[in-house]
């Protein structure tokens, strides 16, 4: 079985490990509705928000794995160290001169019940695989897949709604977005033809 297999058959009985700051888990739970396991959900939260997150240095110490991952359209270098006797992992890079700290993790549950711990690289590949939303400083609102950092915010119709269609190589992934009276922004993503239709989708580069 693939890890891609294991992630099909999974994405509702992954579970976050419990060490994460309170900011960056409450970022992770504000209404977001997305295909991503809460692992990958908690990671995506804590980069997305950056320097605004409860920050801080520490001396993870026994960094195994260095791996590098699409965050906002750019390369990040992520160190990780893996919390042996848990199922999660530590994760900590350098976003604009402040180190970020973080954890996350998952199992995943095969056809017999049985569970097997995701690697770092898995959470990563998936996170980096899949689009994201985000609204800027300045109330922008972007989309992200990879490399691509496109600015979706005229997109919206009178209904707080925005349908975008966007191409990953072979594979088009349907995002729908929602703007709620909170300011926030959730959202979901499929590679499957949307019920709705993909005509109301708009194609984006």
């Amino acid at each position: 079985m693939t890890n891609k297999e294991k992630y099909k058959e999974a994405f509702s009985v992954l579970q976050t490990s419990r060490d994460i700051s309170l900011e960056v888990e409450n970022m992770a739970n504000m209404k977001r509705k997305h295909k991503m396991n809460l692992a990958i959900a908690a990671f995506a939260a804590c980069i997305i928000i950056g320097g605004s997150a409860t920050a801080y240095a520490a001396d993870i110490g026994g960094i195994q794995q260095i791996f590098s991952t699409w965050i906002k359209g750019q390369k990040i270098t992520v160190s990780v160290k893996d919390n042996a006797d848990e199922n999660g992992y530590t994760f900590s890079c350098n976003n604009e001169g402040t180190e970020v700290v973080w954890g996350g993790g998952g199992v995943a549950i095969d056809e017999n019940g049985n569970e097997e711990k995701l690697s770092a690289k898995d959470i990563m590949d998936e996170y980096s695989d899949t689009p994201q939303v985000d609204r800027d400083n300045a109330g922008r609102v972007w989309l992200y897949l990879k490399d691509k950092s496109k600015d979706i915010t005229e997109l919206f119709d009178e209904k707080g709604v925005c349908r975008v269609a966007i191409l990953d190589g072979e594979i088009t992934h349907y995002v729908k977005i929602t703007r709620e009276n909170d300011g926030s922004y959730p959202y979901e993503s499929t590679t499957n033809t949307p019920e709705e239709g993909k005509e109301l989708y708009t194609q984006i580069n």
